[in-house]
């Protein structure tokens, strides 16, 4: 019986993602982020919008209408970490629940999160199978899977799911795109110049805005 009390600033949902991560995944975007990278793919994640809070109760009542196979989750925003507490429960009841095939984005590195000596913290990266971690840098933008710029470095905290990932860091970029009346979402992390490309001529031929979660 899943057993959750706090609540979580998440910005979006969606299912299947098929681009962030291993097999057909759970994605979340939370809300609230310090870092504030230079052409940060979600701008509108940095501050905090309690109006957006979702209980843990209702978030797993979502994931209980999926049907069909869910093969992870990954989390990103903003930055995740900036709610530990609410973090480490999800993280922990979908282990326990689901599959602990979780990814997590951070801007932190993995020695930044260390450091902090939360014991909180400490337990999410126990509890997950993969952390990519470090802030985006633009010009470090080179077109490696699973992550925005080579700075950043894919920790693969789960020795048994490691077959799973070592064939992804061999492969290209993918994203998902997705219409919602006016708006294209696109899911994943675009080669250098995509986005400003769609963004461009689909609000010029057609008046569609683009909005994030390509990532970091």
């Amino acid at each position: 019986m899943i057993n959750v009390v706090n609540e979580l600033q998440i910005d979006r949902i969606f299912y299947p993602v098929k681009t962030l991560g291993y097999g057909s995944r759970i994605a979340i975007w939370t809300i609230g982020c310090h870092h504030a990278c230079y052409n940060c793919s979600n701008p509108e994640l940095w501050k905090k919008q309690p109006e957006k809070d979702i209980s843990l109760k209702k978030l797993f009542e979502t994931f209980e209408l999926i049907k069909g196979a869910v093969d992870g989750l990954t989390i990103s925003g903003g930055e995740p970490f900036e709610q530990p507490e609410e973090l480490y429960e999800l993280v922990r009841e979908f282990s326990e629940n689901y599959s602990q095939d979780i990814l997590i984005y951070s801007g932190y590195t993995m020695e930044q999160l260390q450091n902090k000596n939360n014991p909180v913290i400490d337990g999410i990266l126990s509890t997950i199978a993969v952390l990519i971690d470090g802030k985006y840098i633009e010009k470090l933008n080179d077109n490696l899977p699973l992550r925005g710029s080579s700075n950043q470095r894919i920790h693969l905290l789960k020795h048994s799911y490691r077959d799973r990932y070592l064939p992804l860091l061999e492969g290209n970029r993918t994203v998902q795109t997705i219409i919602n009346q006016d708006e294209l979402f696109t899911i994943g992390i675009p080669v250098k110049g995509y986005r400003d490309y769609l963004e461009v001529n689909l609000n010029k031929q057609y008046g569609i805005q683009m909005s994030g979660t390509d990532e970091r």
